[in-house]
């Protein structure tokens, strides 16, 4: 039992034990439905965890109780399906990593194993689904505000993709991607910053007594460098009488915003640094390819610039724990072994643990699913790679395991229309930004010329 693919015993025997204990109530229940929420204020749309597909918070529920942007009626039905043993249809993702092999530990079990989770295990076994529970580690976007169009992104997260889309319109796939009027119709438009958010007021509303209890707080975006209330929280941490001096703080920032935004940045966390008002600051950012292809995938970014700018961050916060969000996904998969080279190269230099490197999959839009490659040598090869590297820990090895035999059990099923799709979104994709894929992807040509 305690040996799980490339995951070595004494952790593969912790998880084991969380997955035990889950099960003992449930063989669906997963903690991070009550100690982990995604707010995205920009919209109005919340999650738990960041699997899931958002749902709206009504404002109703709001009036008397601003912890609704985390205890939704919605998200109470589901808490109540787990305890009785039923899958929530929303954590596909967690399924399908499950029902890839009987020894595969999907995030429900590593999420439900977190500091910031795991503790509550009796008290959340023993409730009934319907209370309020305040979450320990809480994500929050506070704008759609971004500079990056990364190909696996949406509108109403990044406002370069909304500037696109008004412009263009929606792409020409089987399911019209980034059709706007889906957008509305699943209530996912941002507010404009220039317009009353009550939202934004709930949280703010929250945000004192909430700030006192936390294990975690994490600003994503967007760009979070690129809205004013995170410095809003950044400066009240700096400023308040009472920090919690318990708190893991985090932001998501693809480093790709102008330097003044980087240096205000940095002086600010140097100060909640050096005066111990946190634990702990961490530092999120992404990549999942190599060179020109990463730039191609994740439009707007330069990987050079990133990879510096990454160093500076590094060079002049060294306490700040980074951790590398890959969200893995089809065209990544012919460079991700040579990006775990230059993830080696910073491990070699600022020590193993400096940078943690996660690696979910990409599921939306679905023709960026990994899946539906015929080239699982690619994915395989990263797997073996960190196998064999002495710079990568047994999670994050594992993390890559999983992706491969994820892949294997799909490889046979239908994929045309996906592929079909990803066809048209590539030529869709030159055509409005004057890219070349060929020139870039020449591995991957076939896919363009169907």
């Amino acid at each position: 039992m305690g040996h799980v693919g490339g995951v070595k015993k004494e952790v593969g025997q912790m998880v084991n034990h969380i997955k035990k204990q889950l099960d003992s109530v449930s063989p669906s229940l997963c903690l991070a439905k009550w100690t982990q929420v995604t707010i995205h204020l920009q919209n109005g749309q919340t999650h738990s965890c960041h699997h899931p597909s958002t749902h709206k918070v009504p404002l109703e529920e709001l009036k008397d109780n601003p912890s609704a942007l985390h205890n939704t009626k919605f998200k109470k039905e589901k808490r109540k399906e787990m305890l009785k043993g039923i899958r929530p249809r929303e954590c596909d993702y967690c399924w399908r990593i499950e029902d890839a092999g009987a020894d595969m530990f999907s995030d429900r079990h590593h999420k439900s194993s977190c500091s910031w989770s795991y503790p509550h295990f009796n008290k959340i076994s023993k409730m009934s689904g319907d209370e309020n529970f305040d979450p320990t580690y809480v994500e929050v976007s506070f704008s759609n505000a971004c500079n990056f169009k990364c190909m696996y992104c949406s509108p109403h997260i990044s406002s370069k993709w909304m500037d696109e889309i008004k412009q263009h319109g929606h792409y020409p796939t089987s399911d019209k991607h980034h059709d706007l009027e889906l957008t509305k119709w699943l209530n996912r438009m941002p507010i404009p910053n220039n317009q009353y958010n009550p939202y934004q007021e709930a949280f703010w509303e929250w945000w004192p007594s909430l700030y006192e209890n936390l294990h975690t707080f994490r600003i994503t975006g967007g760009e979070p460098l690129m809205t004013k209330d995170t410095f809003k929280v950044l400066h009240y941490i700096e400023e308040t009488e009472t920090p919690n001096t318990n708190l893991i703080l985090g932001v998501n920032s693809n480093l790709g915003t102008p330097d003044k935004l980087i240096n205000k940045f940095i002086k600010s966390v140097r100060k909640i640094v050096d005066e111990k008002r946190v634990r702990k600051f961490e530092l999120y950012t992404s990549a999942e390819a190599y060179g020109e292809r990463n730039d191609y995938i994740r439009y707007g970014m330069n990987y050079d610039n990133w990879i510096n700018n990454l160093r500076k961050i590094m060079d002049t916060l060294p306490e700040v724990q980074v951790t590398m969000m890959c969200a893995y996904n089809a065209l990544g998969i012919s460079s991700f072994t040579k990006f775990l080279k230059d993830m080696e190269l910073i491990k070699e230099e600022y020590g193993k643990d400096s940078i943690r490197i996660d690696i979910p999959y990409v599921r939306h839009p679905d023709f960026m699913d990994c899946k539906i490659m015929k080239e699982g040598h690619y994915i395989k090869e990263s797997w073996h790679y960190m196998k064999n590297s002495k710079w990568f820990n047994e999670i994050e090895t594992h993390k890559m395991e999983r992706i491969y035999r994820y892949w294997k059990h799909h490889k046979d099923n239908d994929h045309s229309r996906q592929r079909r799709d990803l066809t048209i979104y590539l030529r869709e994709i030159d055509k409005r930004r004057r890219t070349i894929f060929k020139s870039v992807f020449p591995e991957f040509k076939d896919y363009y010329n169907r």
